[in-house]
């Protein structure tokens, strides 16, 4: 009995092969088609996932910060976020506008944020110092620690001027530092 090309293989034998197909490549490729899907699909779950736990540590593969740290208006330095407001309030109103945006008045932890501080800023703006009894504290409840830095005047809330911190009355309007961790 002869086949031609389109007869059906009954009773066991081989499958007819594809013009152009090697003698037993044809017959698998279902089985092909089928592993590279699968590849495929494993593929992007394995992208999926990592890209799903950079985002939830919140940092890139290279480990560096988010691209965008602070908010909009905020500047980002050494991990914090600060902003210099343009507009003048007195001191009270000044850490009430840092509160509503999650922050403080500036707490400074070191004379490189003293002078950042300093270099940036064009107007005398509160910090997050004010005296509690004689002694001057921080808004976080630290006191302050006078190797850090000396308050110069008699008033009860800090502010930076050019030539490094001074007090007033807390009811002048001046700009006002805010920082907060980015």
């Amino acid at each position: 009995m002869s086949r031609s090309r389109g007869d059906a293989v009954i009773g066991g034998g081989s499958p007819p092969t594809s013009p152009g197909c090697l003698p037993g490549l044809c017959s698998n490729i279902w089985f092909w088609r089928c592993t590279t899907g699968i590849l495929a699909v494993v593929a992007v779950l394995i992208l999926c996932i990592h890209l799903a736990v950079n985002s939830s540590s919140g940092k890139g593969s290279s480990g560096s910060p988010p691209l965008e740290p602070c908010p909009a208006d905020w500047l980002y330095h050494k991990r914090k976020c600060y902003y210099f407001s343009e507009k003048e309030k007195d001191w009270d109103s000044s850490q009430s506008f840092c509160s509503s945006h999650n922050s403080s008045l500036t707490v400074i932890e070191n004379q490189q944020e003293l002078k950042f501080i300093m270099k940036i800023t064009k107007q005398d703006p509160w910090i997050g110092l004010h005296k509690t009894g004689e002694e001057f504290h921080w808004v976080n409840g630290t006191p302050l620690d006078t190797n850090l830095l000396a308050v110069k005047g008699s008033g009860e809330c800090a502010y930076i001027e050019s030539a490094g911190v001074s007090s007033s009355g807390c009811s002048l309007t001046r700009g006002w530092v805010c920082k907060k961790t980015s």
